[in-house]
């Protein structure tokens, strides 16, 4: 795609910020724009010439810095299908927008245009701790010309819920509708709840979309993963087979209906890892047991961190962008990185030397004017919410 194309697409969505959906009001007075800055990355920086793995072809990347303390936990992922702009939640209760950046080869190389504000509760004020803001899990059915100001479900972990905000009226200003609670779905492990959220359409023709969820690693008698789909407060529970050592941390509905599935794992001697199953959608049901091909498999040589955050977008080609978000569990050791792919699943695993090798790509991006961070967006005042 065009620099021109993302230029434009950009624009548009700094003018939908700058109007109420994202307007500085008494509820975010607190945050509003926020200062970040950031950095291009190697997909493998131990061979620049490494740009497929399995069958995902690296499309960029970033690192994301910035000194406000209540930046870091992205745990959730949204992208507007232009690819323009990005919406995610934090595990400590904030939402944060930006404007993506990319090269002239459409590779993502940026960040503009940032914006943080809490997560509003039933009662309309920021919801409270680690406790209650414990969000792990986004999706947006997209508003007017597709963009990310429509109706956002957010799942939470510890006080097991599934919220559902209306950003195309209220913007940040949103209180939520509280859709499932642990009174509908049962007991679910208290850091191990549902870290996957989809919305699958509705059952019959007028009704309401039904909610598909996966926990991270709440287990049921048969050592499956515990997932569910939910038709109002009906509720159906399937299984998905372990492929331990990962745990499921989020998932895409792709536009042919199979299941993108974005798992994690970490040991101190092994450190991070990461992969991404593909699940036949047609074997989603109450009682099946889900599995899928394992599309790429990496560990910590690779520029990932725990990578919990996920969004798929098509562009009218026909191409498939995966994108990936990691939260830094507030951990100076960590980092929150934002990773770009184009998910081909005709390719077989292959290793393809780029036409320009990723060291040259830097060294542009570093340039004058052409460094990849965001334009700083002025210092935000912070929220005052505890850290992890």
């Amino acid at each position: 795609m065009s620099i021109g194309y993302r230029v434009l697409g950009a624009l548009a969505i700094c003018i939908s910020f700058a109007a109420p959906p994202f307007a500085i009001s008494t509820a975010i007075a607190a945050t509003g724009s926020v200062e970040v800055s950031t950095a291009p990355l190697l997909w493998n920086p131990e061979d620049r010439n490494e740009t497929r793995t399995g069958k995902l072809s690296w499309a960029g990347g970033i690192e994301i810095t910035s000194p406000n303390k209540d930046f870091g936990g992205w745990s959730g992922l949204a992208v507007s299908k232009d690819g323009a702009a990005m919406l995610s939640v934090s595990d400590t209760g904030h939402w944060l927008t930006a404007i993506l950046l990319y090269d002239e080869r459409g590779r993502l190389s940026g960040m503009a245009e940032a914006k943080m504000a809490p997560l509003l509760g039933l009662d309309g004020n920021p919801v409270a701790g680690k406790s209650l803001g414990d969000a792990e899990s986004l999706v947006v059915q997209p508003g007017a010309s597709d963009s990310l100001m429509g109706t956002a479900y957010v799942g939470f972990e510890r006080a097991h819920r599934i919220w559902r905000y209306d950003l195309k009226t209220y913007g940040a200003d949103a209180r939520p509708e509280q859709l499932l609670t642990q009174r509908h779905f049962g007991r679910l492990n208290n850091n191990g709840g549902i870290e996957s959220l989809e919305v699958l359409p509705p059952a019959e023709p007028g009704g309401e979309p039904r909610i598909l969820a996966i926990t991270e690693d709440t287990l049921d008698p048969l050592g499956n993963i515990k997932g569910f789909i939910a038709d109002g407060h009906d509720i159906a529970w399937f299984g998905l087979r372990q492929r331990e050592p990962f745990s499921p941390t989020d998932m895409a509905v792709l536009p042919d209906g199979n299941l993108l599935l974005l798992e994690r794992r970490y040991s101190p001697l092994a450190g991070v890892g990461m992969q991404m199953r593909l699940v036949p959608g047609d074997s989603l049901g109450k009682d099946a047991v889900l599995d899928g091909e394992v599309l790429i498999d990496v560990g910590q040589r690779y520029s990932i961190d725990n990578m919990e955050g996920l969004a798929v977008r098509q562009e009218e080609n026909g191409d498939l962008f995966v994108y990936l978000i990691s939260d830094d569990n507030f951990n100076p050791l960590q980092r929150t990185l934002l990773l770009m792919f184009k998910l081909d699943l005709e390719m077989q695993p292959d290793r393809t030397p780029a036409p320009m090798s990723e060291r040259e790509d830097i060294k542009r991006l570093q340039s004058p004017g052409e460094d990849g961070s965001s334009a700083e967006a002025g210092q935000s005042e912070e929220a005052g919410q505890e850290p992890m």
